[in-house]
């Protein structure tokens, strides 16, 4: 069911995953592929939750490589893709590795 896909990824979304968490969780639901793409077109932007993660890691202070190891790290768990993640350090002026 389409409306049942487009509520799943509005939740996921909303609370603050990355495409690839949507898509697993659409998968692990049952939702058939074929309604995938349409569902995902309801995702919130992802620059905004990744910002809102990162500014809350770093709490108004400077990181070090470990955590900002770390953070990368939950982030790619959360489901973002690495290019959105590099992008968002590189706004808070933090070099990453290339990976």
């Amino acid at each position: 069911d389409q409306r049942y896909a487009c509520t799943v990824v509005r939740h996921y979304s909303g609370k603050g995953y990355g495409v690839r968490k949507l898509q697993d969780e659409l998968y692990r639901r049952g939702v058939p592929r074929e309604m995938w793409e349409q569902a995902l077109e309801e995702a919130q932007d992802p620059t905004n939750a990744i910002e809102a993660f990162v500014a809350k890691k770093r709490a108004g202070r400077e990181v070090d490589r470990r955590e900002l190891k770390r953070v990368s790290d939950a982030l790619l768990r959360r489901g973002f893709p690495w290019s959105e993640i590099k992008s968002a350090w590189s706004r808070y002026g933090s070099e990453l590795p290339e990976e």
